[in-house]
């Protein structure tokens, strides 16, 4: 995998800790960045007939809550480094520097630049918040940011063989465990629906599953006849 990146499916899971903030010596002009990396990448197998992205990102949402019939995950792949990096130079604006993070990052995880931005975006706001009281006392930037990054990333096995069986993520409620849904008027403010993550105004009717969570009466047919899983607890419809 030296050579290559990752296919990310999903959105990196990620977390940032600030370690230490500390003054350098009196002839450092600029402040550094010290960072830490943890991450783990885990390859997961998927089913052959999806047949675009859209399937793809279907698939990957209901495979989040259905552990019975998720994609079958295959190795998980650990990466620690440490990064130095200058920070907050003078004649370096805040783009290149999230652009310098997020090629670092790359290099180390395989996985792309442009996956990663959002990590690298997070890791330049908490280090700018940091160095932000610092700097105005200290007159300078002469300190350094001690860092970690947790990252934990799901990536797809390409080339998987035909005969390989790979249980689907798609397994729908049956016709009359729709039917049967309770219909429920919402009688007070802030019920969301969590598929469409609206909120179902107040004297309207929405449909209630046997675990009480309630959605919109369209959100929730579709979200069915994909899954039998409650969005919410995971509750099971018959299938």
């Amino acid at each position: 995998m030296a050579d290559e990146y990752w296919e990310v499916l999903g959105d990196p899971y990620y977390a940032t800790r600030i370690l230490e903030v500390s003054e350098l010596p009196e002839t450092a002009v600029k402040s550094q960045l010290w960072l830490d990396i943890y991450a783990t990448v885990t390859q997961i197998v998927l089913p052959s007939n999806l047949e675009d992205d859209e399937d793809l990102e279907d698939h990957y949402k209901v495979m989040m809550l259905e552990d019975d019939h998720m994609g079958q995950p295959t190795e998980s792949f650990d990466y620690h480094d440490k990064l130095e990096i200058d920070l907050l130079m003078e004649d370096r604006s805040k783009s290149s520097i999230l652009a310098t993070i997020s090629n670092e990052l790359s290099k180390s995880i395989h996985v792309s630049s442009q996956d990663l931005r959002c990590v690298a975006a997070t890791i330049v706001h908490d280090a700018s918040r940091s160095l932000l009281g610092r700097v105005c006392s200290n007159g300078s930037r002469g300190l350094r940011v001690h860092m970690e990054a947790c990252i934990k990333i799901d990536a797809i096995v390409e080339d998987v063989a035909a005969d390989d069986e790979v249980q689907p993520a798609f397994v729908p409620a049956s016709k009359s465990a729709i039917e049967k849904l309770e219909r429920v008027r919402v009688e007070t403010a802030g019920v969301c629906c969590s598929v469409c993550i609206a909120e179902i105004a107040v004297g309207s009717e929405g449909r209630g599953l046997p675990c009480s969570h309630i959605y919109h009466e369209a959100c929730i047919v579709e979200w069915l006849e994909k899954s039998h899983f409650c969005p919410l607890c995971r509750f099971s419809l018959p299938a």
